[in-house]
């Protein structure tokens, strides 16, 4: 079955063509630039449509393997992230071309709207990896510190490239998303110790460096096209950038449920 034997290779797949459409965008291959616009993201929704078929396949491939209500459980929450994080990336878009929403400090200030998806979205990947990693032995008050440092670490991220006059909606929506982005960025280490560590297989060390991604796409998201270039961010070009981050740590964080159950059965993820 091409899920189990050759998920690897899906996930570099979704990596190589997020990248040639970045590095395309870039260069203004794909389009001329007078009619650019939106039509790009023809190319980035056909993308997105297919981490959600593959995330929904993973889930299938679930409860052809186990009727443990756990496993499903996982495998729900790690569709439903994917689902909801769509909503960011709709917002993200910013089809309309509007800015300075909130303020007259950050032009692209309509990336806090898009916290109002991915904060659901990526709560929900970090229950299911704290799940998983409580499962493999790990103690909760391990997580908790894990998560707590990663709270520190985010709420430091925002400290750090904050801009004074920034509106009130804008800052507290970016602080709240970086804290939680910074613990699942640090429980994807976890998440590898507690399968394993070092010997853990690549499967789990993919997934593990998905939530480690996920932390730094977000990073670069933050600190070059929210807060970058005294508020105006370095746009389009980090939008491109961080697409392949994004389209990556989504492609490599949707296999959780498959990796879990396969360790579990023994088979080499």
């Amino acid at each position: 079955m091409l899920i189990e034997k050759n998920y690897v290779f899906a996930v570099l797949a979704i990596l190589v063509v997020a990248t040639t459409d970045a590095v395309g965008s870039l260069l203004g291959f794909w389009f001329a630039p007078e009619t650019a616009g939106n039509k790009m993201w023809v190319i980035k929704g056909l993308l997105l449509l297919a981490l959600v078929l593959l995330s929904f396949s993973v889930k299938r491939w679930v409860y052809q393997q186990t009727s443990d209500g756990f496993y499903r459980k996982v495998a729900w929450l790690s569709l439903l992230s994917l689902l909801v994080c769509l909503g960011g990336d709709i917002t993200n878009a910013n089809f309309s071309e509007t800015f300075y929403r909130y303020d007259g400090v950050v032009k692209h200030d309509y990336l806090a709207d898009s916290v109002m998806f991915f904060g659901p979205g990526y709560l929900l990947l970090l229950i299911n990896g704290a799940l998983v990693t409580r499962r493999n032995g790990i103690k909760p008050t391990v997580i908790g510190q894990f998560i707590l440092a990663g709270v520190l670490a985010g709420a430091l991220s925002i400290f750090i490239m904050h801009i004074p006059g920034t509106g009130v909606f804008v800052k507290t929506m970016t602080s709240i998303y970086a804290a939680l982005i910074g613990a699942v960025g640090l429980l994807g280490i976890l998440l590898i110790h507690s399968f394993g560590g070092i010997r853990a297989s690549k499967g789990v060390w993919m997934v593990g460096f998905g939530f480690m991604l996920a932390a730094i796409a977000d990073a670069v998201i933050g600190h070059f096209w929210i807060y970058g270039n005294g508020g105006q961010g370095y746009y389009p070009d980090v939008r491109h950038v961080n697409w392949i981050l994004y389209a990556a740590s989504q492609a490599m964080v949707i296999y959780l449920p498959f990796v879990l159950v396969s360790h579990e059965k023994g088979k080499t993820a």
